[in-house]
């Protein structure tokens, strides 16, 4: 991209072409510098006289981005055979992902992750790439799929924990894996169920073994003499705690003193 942009710049249009070309083929670019390769490539075809190449590099940065703008040192020939490619949109059109998933999931389990796009511009596609991202953990999960119109995925239960917030993007990639459009949408992971009173429970134990000894029921077979034991013990630890660590009977008020021993 470097060297393309040099030569660019210095108005060596065989030489850009051959950079930009080469970058897309060596791959791996985000949706922002394939697009910057596409336009390039159909000014520079422009500028050479290969009209049906530059067109053919205009469609292409219309599917990523119809608002795409022409260097305007490319010249007007360059600015008129994108316009041309405008008016041929309707044949694909701009790319777009459509990314659904759930505004709430379940901790501890699975969700799925469902894409829609257009039939024909799914087969101009080589695969989707899932990205999901826990925002508080940073911990992430990613996954790929062959393009088609409707692809779904499945996230794994290891990025469900509980109250987390995941980020979940879909990347549109051609051959070379150059991102050519993107989709997003966002989830929350509802946290930990509240388990019943536990108190509750206890108590349901207890009138349980009452029954197998053949005891009553009433308050003392409940859990609440242990209970309030404890809140007896509690408060008695803290009365005697107080006396040990209780000042001097003997309190002045006033200015402050200081005293040595």
């Amino acid at each position: 991209m470097t060297q393309a942009r040099q030569a660019w710049d210095d108005g060596e249009f065989d030489r850009a072409e051959r950079s930009y070309q080469q970058a897309l083929e060596q791959g791996g670019l985000d949706r922002a510098s394939t697009l910057e390769c596409y336009v390039h490539l159909g000014a520079i075809r422009a500028v050479l006289g290969k009209r049906e190449k530059a067109l053919v590099a205009f469609r292409t940065a219309m599917m990523i981005d119809d608002g795409f703008s022409v260097p305007p040192e490319a010249g007007k020939k360059a600015a008129a055979l994108a316009q041309a490619a405008r008016h041929q949109r309707g044949r694909v059109g701009m790319l777009h992902v459509q990314v659904s998933v759930p505004d709430e999931v379940a901790s501890g389990g699975s969700f799925a992750v469902n894409v829609i796009m257009d039939a024909a511009q799914a087969s101009l596609l080589s695969r989707l790439s899932l990205h999901v991202k826990d925002a508080t953990t940073n911990k992430t999960w990613d996954h790929d799929e062959p393009a088609a119109a409707v692809v779904h995925f499945s996230v794994p239960a290891s990025m469900t924990l509980p109250n987390a917030s995941l980020h979940v993007q879909v990347d549109a990639l051609d051959e070379h894996d150059n991102q050519l459009a993107w989709g997003e949408a966002r989830t929350t992971v509802r946290g930990t169920p509240v388990r019943e009173g536990l108190l509750d429970h206890v108590a349901g134990n207890h009138h349980e073994e009452g029954k197998a000894g053949g005891g009553g029921g009433g308050f003392w077979s409940s859990p609440w003499p242990y209970v309030l034991g404890g809140m007896v013990l509690a408060a008695g630890a803290a009365t005697g705690a107080y006396f040990l660590l209780k000042p001097p009977d003997q309190v002045s008020i006033g200015p402050a003193q200081m005293q040595t021993y």
